[in-house]
């Protein structure tokens, strides 16, 4: 805990945040609760919406980015990191993709930059990172490279936005990431172990955060009752008899745990957003919402980004 409490004092002693991008981190207590799928998504929405972004992959320990562009990078994060290259060699520019996507349109000539930072998967090099971070000497070192890249954002490219994956639970790279973010997005699912789970990291780690001036929401990912028929809803008219009635009853159980665990660690909940079994998910994963824009997910990613603009 003291270690966190100095990445944080740290953060407010380096970084003077009137010149800086708004960094956003998605994090949670366990993994395959979908922070990447909404990372990407709300990052080209914001680019679409003429905003500069650059989106980075600090899931170091699982990383998955490199495989939404269909890319196999040259140069890594993870390169930076080990003071291999520099910070702007290791982004690519992706702007181009969002322009494509918006040809022939007025949106086309008002979309922002979109740059990407990947993570390298490599086994020998996720030990390597992981093995620097064990030693006392490189945490505060490792603390100011991360710094640094937000400092960079906004001297050298202008970024609106920094939106980081983070690596899911309590770890060196995710409380890096953590620290040096003005929001938080913690992505959870209704699980009775990503519940209790996200609960006691929730009440251990983010009072720290939000006590220096960051804002954190719970981001609840695939809950219940989009994709049931609607007569399920209704058990008087229901053909299907109980499975009507336990259906509802798991929804109005689900709604009164998410009242609980707001009041619980004090965070509100920024969106609800169901999971979409009709929502098929396909290469260029991130232009997702954009290509389905009436779809009910694309309006929860557009709400999710007009909540930090």
């Amino acid at each position: 805990m003291n270690y966190c409490f100095t990445l944080i004092r740290l953060k407010y002693i380096i970084v003077n945040f009137e010149l800086v991008a708004k960094v956003i981190a998605f994090h949670s207590y366990k993994g395959g609760t979908g922070k990447t799928t909404l990372a990407v998504n709300l990052s080209a929405n914001l680019v679409s919406k003429g905003y500069n972004v650059l989106l980075i992959d600090m899931d170091v320990y699982a990383p998955s980015l490199y495989v939404y562009f269909d890319i196999q990078p040259k140069k890594w994060i993870n390169d930076y990191l080990n003071d291999k290259i520099s910070f702007c060699d290791s982004i690519y520019d992706f702007s181009h993709v969002i322009e494509e996507f918006h040809s022939g349109t007025l949106i086309k000539d008002t979309c922002g930059s979109f740059h990407a930072v990947f993570s390298n998967p490599s086994k020998q090099e996720i030990t390597d990172l992981d093995s620097v971070m064990r030693k006392d000497s490189s945490k505060s070192q490792m603390l100011k490279k991360m710094l640094f890249l937000k400092e960079t954002g906004i001297a050298e490219t202008d970024y609106d936005f920094i939106i980081l994956d983070t690596s899911p639970g309590i770890r060196y790279w995710s409380i890096n990431s953590l620290a040096i973010s003005d929001t938080i997005f913690l992505s959870l699912k209704m699980d009775n172990i990503d519940i209790e789970g996200t609960k006691h990291m929730a009440m251990d780690v983010y009072g720290s955060f939000t006590s220096y001036g960051t804002t954190s929401y719970l981001l609840l990912n695939r809950v219940a009752g989009y994709c049931e028929p609607p007569v399920l809803l209704d058990s008087s008219n229901s053909v299907y008899g109980e499975n009507s009635s336990s259906f509802s009853a798991l929804v109005l159980e689900q709604n009164e745990t998410i009242k609980n665990l707001e009041k619980l660690i004090k965070m509100d909940v920024v969106s609800m957003i169901p999971c979409y079994c009709d929502m098929q998910f396909e290469r260029q994963e991130y232009l997702t919402a954009l290509k389905n824009p009436d779809h009910p997910f694309s309006k929860k990613i557009d709400e999710l980004s007009k909540k930090i603009e």
